[in-house]
């Protein structure tokens, strides 16, 4: 926290005395990791803030896993993180204001993507060439959030925002308020969340046992419970030089592991029940800004530092390993600058990373070494427009170095990667567009994959990595049109995906019964096998003027097939899903009902993978804009989750069958803008 310290200061001193401020400028603020450079449509979605709330509060991966070719893993409510076109885990980076976000979700399936999203702009969900800028390793595509912590643009005036929401299902509660103001000449914002969850809800025998057990069926997920707490800061002067900007944020969270393996009757009987409560302490310190040359050869140069410590703390309470904590460490530092090289001809960029991460996990459940990490990444993105096609087209070069040790014997090990995407787009009449892309990414093993050695009581495995994996190699092909003619519009994309040494986690068939206190749990190896997936998303939609507003419907459908080469499933691939959309718009009214209809899953790999059901979850939004003295904007929002009680559970998950989907939820909430 005494980074915090001396940054609250700062701003402090900043901006005391700057309370009367004088006349401000109307200026639009808009934030986009694509810019406006490219005409070609990449694979992506961009969510407003109005349309990511509209359902009430979520984890990440569960707000946006509506989306066509994105889903949900999740580990209760509290863990979700996103899954596109099948790929998962290391393989999607999650960003914010394009920074990647340091944190230890990659160590455990039961660890929360640190991330605050609250007062954010918008989401975006993006493949292709310019993805390449932002982070090294995405085979399956990035996530960023951006909001305006930092703007580039001053404010035109101050804006106070508070919101509340309540919530049916776990008794939750979430409030926040949030300020903007531009104060003689400096920009400020200011932003603070706290939610409150109690163990969720679930239908009637949605839990499954294993054969033999005899636990007693209940109504709802012991340990599902959550707290967070967030704060965010952010300072800035916008010059007609270009801009610079400091920000910290600061998150905690404190929740309960709904499932950290089930201990036998005589155990219970002797010590007690056991509760596991983690506890995370984040701060993050981030410097941006940007400096206009506007020579004939360079015309601008945008520049980053971020600074992460990151603190993950879990505790066993009662039972017999009442007191035992283990502790997760991350401490990350990356800079970089990026050079814009455009000209009326084309849009060119070059981008220059630096990073340094030391992850280390101390204590009772210590199953990995500290691992130093060291990242260089060159990136080069161009984008131009022909009489008859446009072309995109970024490369990048990655050199990664992994220090660890397993045993007494110390690994030191480079990983040097060349990733790159070419992409065309047609404009094939007034009414249709044609997208056409190649590419090839390479990933290095992530610190779990190479030098896990231990065991891992939230996937019920002894996990043993390993230090002489290979990187993988990701070529792609997708594929992509789109139409609106005024009637009907919509889209439609094939894609195939072929992955060289493709990291999993296979069952040996072993159980560790080593040393004095075995764990008893099944051994399993971080192994690589090559992989193809391919899969395709389709929508289509049409717009009607109904009653005295317009009526918006639209049907989709995604999937993917994930096979080995030798004909074998990889494990937990998502499954097909239909998604019905219906919007209705009418002044200061909208109603929003989606329904997903989730196939059964039949295709399942190794690793304690089994059959999944399908399942439909249906959720509604009402929301209403009042009109209230001395108020710019009162609204309220209705909205119900899973209003048809569903039994539900994500096939990506490896806690699916203990525990499921949160049962049907009714929500309330109140946005009030000042």
């Amino acid at each position: 926290m005494k980074k915090i310290t001396y940054l609250i200061a700062i701003i402090s001193a900043m901006t005391i005395n700057l309370a009367f401020a004088d006349d401000i400028e109307d200026v639009v603020v808009s934030a986009s990791i694509l810019g406006s450079s490219s005409e070609i449509d990449n694979p992506v979605h961009l969510i407003l803030e109005e349309d990511f709330n509209k359902f009430g509060t979520h984890s990440l991966g569960e707000s946006i896993d509506t989306l066509l070719g994105v889903s949900n893993t999740d580990y209760g409510s509290m863990v979700g993180q996103p899954v596109i076109r099948g790929l998962s885990g290391a393989r999607i980076k999650v960003l914010e204001n394009g920074l990647v976000n340091r944190d230890v979700s990659g160590i455990g399936a039961d660890h929360p993507i640190d991330i605050d999203m609250n007062n954010i702009q918008q989401v975006e969900i993006v493949r292709g060439a310019s993805s390449l800028l932002y982070s090294n390793g995405a085979l399956g595509g990035i996530v960023n959030l951006v909001d305006n912590t930092i703007t580039k643009e001053d404010f035109s005036e101050q804006e106070i925002k508070l919101g509340f929401e309540h919530n049916s299902v776990n008794d939750g509660k979430v409030h926040n308020i949030n300020f903007s103001d531009n104060l003689q000449g400096i920009n400020l914002t200011l932003a603070y969340k706290h939610s409150n969850f109690n163990n969720f809800e679930i239908p009637d025998e949605a839990v499954i046992h294993e054969p033999g057990e005899t636990h007693e069926e209940r109504d709802n997920i012991e340990n599902s419970d959550a707290k967070t707490a967030a704060y965010k800061a952010g300072i800035s002067i916008v010059e007609d030089w270009g801009y610079f900007g400091l920000s910290l944020k600061n998150i905690e969270n404190v929740y309960g592991i709904p499932f950290h393996g089930e201990h036998d009757e005589a155990e219970i009987a002797q010590y007690g029940e056991e509760r596991i409560e983690s506890s995370t302490d984040s701060d993050t310190v981030n410097l941006k800004g940007s400096y206009n040359i506007s020579s004939d050869f360079l015309n601008q140069i945008d520049y980053f530092y971020s600074d992460t410590d990151y603190e993950l703390v879990e505790l066993h309470i009662g039972g017999k390993h009442n007191g035992e904590a283990t502790t997760f460490l991350n401490d990350a530092q990356e800079l970089g600058a990026m050079l814009d090289l455009s000209n009326d001809a084309l849009t060119q960029k070059v981008i220059i990373r630096s990073m340094e991460e030391d992850t280390s996990i101390l204590g009772e459940e210590a199953f990995m070494e500290n691992v130093e990490s060291e990242e260089t990444s060159f990136g080069y993105y161009l984008s131009r427009g022909f009489s008859s096609f446009d072309l995109d087209f970024g490369i990048r070069r990655d050199e990664v170095n992994r220090k660890s040790k397993v045993g007494a014997t110390a690994y030191d090990k480079d990983f040097d990667s060349t990733s790159y995407v070419l992409g065309f787009g047609f404009d094939l009449s007034s009414t249709t567009d044609l997208s056409l892309s190649f590419g090839s990414a390479e990933r290095a093993p992530s610190s779990v994959e190479m030098f896990m050695n231990g065991a891992h009581a939230a996937v019920q495995r002894f996990e043993v990595g390993n230090p002489n994996m290979k990187a993988e190699e990701s070529r792609n092909i997708d594929l992509g049109l789109s139409f609106d003619n005024e009637i009907v519009y919509g889209s439609i994309n094939f894609y195939q995906n072929e992955v060289d040494n493709y990291i999993y986690r296979k069952d040996t068939g072993q159980i560790d019964n080593a040393g004095s206190e075995p764990s008893k749990l099944q051994i399993a190896n971080f192994v690589q096998k090559d992989a193809e997936l391919d899969g395709y998303e389709i929508q289509v939609g049409k717009d009607f003027d109904f009653l005295n507003g317009n009526l918006g419907v639209t049907i989709g459908r995604d999937s993917v097939n994930g096979t080995f080469t030798d004909g074998s499933n990889i494990p937990r691939m998502v499954p097909a899903r239909d998604i019905y959309t219906l919007s209705y718009t009418e002044d200061n009214l909208s109603v929003d009902i989606d329904l997903t209809e989730v196939n059964a899953q039949p295709d399942f790999g190794s690793d304690g993978d089994s059959f999944t059901a399908g399942f439909e979850l249906l959720d509604l939004s009402i929301s209403r804009s009042f009109l209230v003295e001395g108020v710019e904007d009162f609204k309220v929002v209705l909205f119900a989750n899973n209003l048809l009680d569903e039994i539900a559970r994500n096939h990506s998950s490896t806690v699916k069958n203990e525990v499921p989907l949160p049962g049907k939820n009714l929500g309330i909430g109140f946005r009030v803008t000042l």
